[in-house]
């Protein structure tokens, strides 16, 4: 498979403040406003999709297990998103919401799996 070809790409939107993002064979990438992000698989976790914090605070779930700071790249707070953990760097914790945080997630864990092996 290319690395150099995105194997999924989620269109830029509102939601994502018109950021892309994007699945490789070895990589993600985003565009944000701190310029290209680029995480190598092996700084990879977990990739999980969690509802809306204000949706969860509604409900009185202040979320403090497991707490750890994130970098929000889009408007995560406010509708469901994609969880990335990371085992180096910086930032440990990124949120950000591609245009179907699903598809994104089962796009990122099927990369995983195939550059695991």
């Amino acid at each position: 498979m290319n690395a150099q070809q995105p194997i999924y790409t989620s269109k830029s939107t509102v939601k994502s403040l018109w950021q892309e993002y994007r699945v490789y064979a070895n990589r993600l990438e985003f565009d944000s406003p701190f310029g290209l992000m680029v995480i190598p698989f092996e700084h990879i976790e977990r990739v999980d999709v969690e509802e809306s914090d204000v949706k969860g605070l509604l409900r009185g779930d202040l979320r403090l297990r497991g707490f750890r700071p994130a970098l929000k790249l889009d408007w995560a707070n406010f509708v469901e998103h994609v969880v990335l953990d990371k085992s180096s760097g910086h930032v440990r914790r990124l949120l950000f919401t591609p245009e179907d945080p699903e598809s994104f997630r089962r796009a990122v864990d099927e990369a995983l799996s195939a550059y695991r092996q």
